[in-house]
């Protein structure tokens, strides 16, 4: 979207969805970005990369603010996320540089198949079993999924936390809201180490960032108190209804325009 037309109404509108976003970003630990960039994208005909852009400073804000509340809380494991915090930045760098150069279209249907996966996932979750103890092959195979999770936020301009999340509560034996937290903390180094080489390639715009970015804040605020108060079927519903609906508009996206 051009700045030109980049007007009040279409400002509130970013701040609003990012409201929304930062908040279930916070209660399930993905950073906000996998609700974010298809609305962007989808409903205010922002630019691809421009969306991703600003969906990787949102992510940051929605580390920050939710961490501190998490870190308040004592719920982060600080001790995890620093053996995992290495390959997560290593993928993400990985990722932004090929990110940069990737062709908005694809990254388009990328995320409408992600997103689908991502609702199939969760609306077919069942309770499973914690493993016990963590290993060193978990370790390892931890390691490497985190070097994944990096990649995927920096092409996509999520943050991450669809791997985080589930790597820490079944490969590491992390409680779910342990894992959230955690992984709450681990996307703003993604996002921060991607936000940075899309920025020097001149994918950057401010006049979408910043809304969004204050949207996320609140919202990340609310969502990280409000967790606990939320039942986890309930929440895992609702968040694939979401992302089913947003699949759609991306598809729509690219069948429209390309």
């Amino acid at each position: 979207m051009p700045v030109a037309e980049i007007t009040v109404p279409i400002l509130w509108g970013i701040a609003a969805v990012s409201v929304l976003a930062g908040a279930f970003g916070a209660m399930l630990g993905l950073g906000g970005g996998i609700i974010l960039v298809p609305l962007l994208i989808a409903v205010f005909s922002v630019e691809t990369e421009a969306a991703r852009f600003a969906s990787l400073v949102a992510v940051c804000v929605t580390s920050l603010a939710g961490s501190l509340v998490y870190l308040r809380e004592g719920v982060t494991d600080l001790v995890y996320a620093g053996y995992l915090q290495l390959p997560t930045i290593v993928g993400a760098v990985a990722g932004a540089l090929i990110g940069s150069r990737l062709d908005a279209t694809v990254v388009k249907v990328l995320f409408a198949a992600l997103l689908l996966f991502v609702a199939w996932r969760l609306l077919r979750a069942k309770a499973l079993p914690s493993a016990r103890g963590a290993n060193r092959g978990r370790w390892m195979a931890a390691g490497g999924a985190c070097l994944g999770a990096g990649l995927l936020s920096s092409l996509l301009g999520v943050g991450g936390g669809l791997i985080f999340v589930p790597v820490l509560s079944l490969l590491l034996a992390r409680p779910p809201r342990v894992a959230a937290a955690t992984s709450t903390y681990l996307i703003g180094l993604t996002a921060a180490a991607s936000a940075l080489i899309y920025a020097r390639a001149g994918q950057m715009d401010a006049n979408i960032a910043v809304p969004a970015a204050l949207g996320i804040l609140v919202g990340a605020q609310v969502g990280a108190r409000v967790s606990r108060f939320v039942p986890g079927l309930l929440l895992r519903r609702v968040f694939a209804a979401v992302m089913l609906v947003n699949a759609f508009l991306l598809i729509q996206t690219v069948l429209r325009n390309g």
